[in-house]
C-alpha cells in the first residue's frame, strides 16, 4: 500500500495528528537548539535552559487521542457501512472496513512514539547539563 492511500483513507483526522506532531517537533528542535547553544556559553544560558517541557508531553497525548478518535470515529462508520451491505458479502466488507479504521490510531503511535523518545532524550539532557554547569559554576 502507498503512503497517500493509507493517508487518504485514515480521514480527516490523520491532518489532525500531523499538524500536532509539527508542532510537537518544532518545540523539540527548539529545544535542541537551547542545548546546543549551551555548549557555547553554559553560564549565560544557564537561566534559559528548560528543564523538563510540560506543553510536548501534552501535544504527544493529543497526538495519540485524535488517532484513537479517529479509529473510533472510523468503527463507527464501518458498522454503520455494514448494514448497506448484503449479507453475503459481509464479512469481506467487515474486514476492509475494519483495516481502514484503524489507519488514523497506527499514525497517531507512529509520530508519537519518535517524539517521546526525542522528549526523553532531550530532557535527559538539559538534566545532566544543567547538573554540570551549576556543579562547576
Amino acid at each position: 500500500m502507498e503512503f497517500a492511500q493509507f493517508y487518504q483513507e485514515g480521514g480527516v483526522l490523520m491532518h489532525v495528528v500531523t499538524i500536532l506532531s509539527l508542532i510537537a517537533g518544532a518545540r523539540l528542535l527548539s529545544r535542541a537548539a537551547g542545548i546546543r547553544r549551551m555548549f557555547r556559553d553554559p553560564k549565560a544560558e544557564l537561566p534559559r535552559l528548560r528543564r523538563g517541557d510540560p506543553l510536548t508531553p501534552a501535544l504527544v497525548t493529543a497526538v495519540v487521542l485524535a488517532g484513537m478518535f479517529g479509529s473510533v470515529s472510523g468503527w463507527i462508520e464501518v458498522h454503520a457501512a455494514l448494514q448497506t451491505v448484503p449479507q453475503d458479502q459481509w464479512l469481506m466488507a467487515f474486514s476492509l472496513g475494519s483495516q481502514i479504521a484503524a489507519y488514523p490510531a497506527m499514525w497517531g503511535l507512529m509520530c508519537a512514539v519518535p517524539l517521546v523518545l526525542v522528549h526523553g532524550v532531550l530532557a535527559y539532557l538539559e538534566g545532566r547539563l544543567q547538573g554540570l554547569v551549576e556543579k562547576h559554576a
